[in-house]
């Protein structure tokens, strides 16, 4: 089967190859970093004596978190270099503004014959460190074929996923054979993976590195400079709506405009940056007068109580001056975001029923008092305007969601460790 997937994907892809170049060429759409997609990356060439770990991580969420498991595996095995590549640019420009400007950022090379092979051979790494379950069957094999090690984390797989996942178990279950060690979020991940054939010593929980309660770095510093910034005075109320996906915003601008004409300060945070516009255009349709976060700065003031987020990577701090936030991707049928990143600042986290990718986060939050599951923008309006309207309560609350976003500790420590586990094994080889 293996085999035949190769075959198949390399004669679509080659044969059609010349036809999507000129069209790249002529429209210039995906023509900013073509050259890596096809495996052509500079400033990667290798330093004999240094092992190299390729770390995959696939979007803004991953990159945080490779930037903190670097962190731990230079202390641990200085002598290792690392090169992270991303799947999308803005993920990439993101790690190159977070990361190390010496450590090399790529996009990931297409999956196709002659190019996951190529940059495979180009890199030699000594590990791949795949973020996620994202699953690239040719470059797994071409990693295991060069000797290198493989090895999974934050794995998951979800309820909607799974069935298709088993449908093609034979080809998935070779697939995730490559795969040394798998560190996965719960104990459902790790039997879904067992179901899938992944032999039962290769898996082990570790928790969601997304979650881990890692203290946070000078959090009075980090919420005094984005109250100076936005001119949010200390006891005025900050409401989140964060990772939003269409049409969650038309859902949530009625509650937002009617936080916004009460005195409070709202931020909305779409998912993903490129429906900017469309949302913008939604605000404008509804009346809603709004500031663009990149705008306010030390020449220009925040003139409007609505702030759209059109900045990477801010989110996670802007939290630090909320009370609560909303997690988008629940209301629809996406499974969520990460829930734990607005708990450990101390906020009220509102999520809808679909959070099928965080069900650990969720379950938590919701038995502490510090998450609250709505069914509707209804509930939503009605559960947060009661807590708006009850100080004491909602400090309470707060108190609540960051002691349970505190007991998720150490999942970055386990996973670091077991990658370093990993390192000496194929260094003992």
């Amino acid at each position: 089967m293996y085999w035949c997937y190769r075959i198949i994907v390399g004669l679509l892809f080659w044969l059609c190859f010349p036809v999507l170049l000129l069209i790249v060429l002529l429209t210039g759409i995906h023509r900013r970093g073509l050259t890596e997609r096809l495996g052509w990356y500079r400033g990667a060439e290798r330093q004999p004596g240094r092992p190299l770990i390729w770390l995959h991580a696939a979007s803004i969420g991953e990159i945080t978190v490779a930037r903190e498991l670097i962190n731990r595996l230079q202390q641990q095995v200085p002598e290792v270099r690392f090169v992270v590549t991303t799947m999308t640019i803005h993920g990439r420009d993101f790690a190159r503004t977070l990361l190390p400007r010496s450590l090399p950022v790529f996009l990931a090379p297409l999956d196709v014959p002659g190019v996951a092979g190529r940059v495979v051979r180009q890199l030699r790494p000594i590990l791949y460190v795949c973020l996620e379950t994202e699953l690239w069957p040719l470059l797994l094999d071409s990693v295991k074929r060069s000797g290198a090690a493989a090895v999974l984390l934050n794995g998951r797989l979800s309820e909607r996923s799974i069935g298709t996942y088993q449908r093609f178990r034979a080809f998935f279950g070779r697939v995730l054979a490559h795969f040394d060690r798998l560190a996965v979020i719960g104990e459902k991940d790790r039997q879904r993976f067992l179901s899938l054939g992944v032999r039962p010593e290769r898996v082990i929980v570790t928790g969601n590195v997304k979650e881990d309660g890692t203290p946070l770095q000078d959090p009075a510093a980090v919420r005094a400079h984005w109250r100076q910034r936005l001119q949010v005075d200390r006891g005025q109320q900050v409401f989140i709506a964060a990772s939003t996906h269409a049409p969650e915003e038309a859902m949530l601008l009625p509650l937002l405009r009617l936080l916004v004409e009460t005195g409070r300060i709202c931020l909305l945070a779409p998912r993903h940056p490129k429906r900017l516009g469309q949302i913008a255009a939604l605000c404008r349709q509804h009346g809603v007068a709004f500031d663009l976060l990149s705008e306010i700065n030390g020449d220009r003031g925040r003139r409007q109580r609505f702030i759209l987020v059109d900045t990477m990577g801010d989110l996670a701090e802007l939290y630090g001056i909320a009370g609560s936030a909303f997690i988008g991707g629940s209301l629809v049928d996406y499974g969520g975001h990460n829930l734990m990143e607005a708990a450990r600042w101390g906020c009220v986290v509102f999520f809808g029923p679909s959070t099928d990718d965080f069900q650990e986060a969720a379950a938590t939050l919701e038995a502490s008092g510090g998450g609250l599951r709505i069914a509707s923008p209804e509930e939503l309006a009605d559960r947060l305007q009661c807590l708006l309207d009850d100080p004491g309560e909602l400090a309470r609350r707060s108190g609540e969601a960051a002691r349970a976003a505190h007991h998720q500790c150490g999942a970055v420590d386990r996973q670091a460790a077991l990658v370093v586990a990993a390192l000496g094994d194929r260094c003992r080889r």
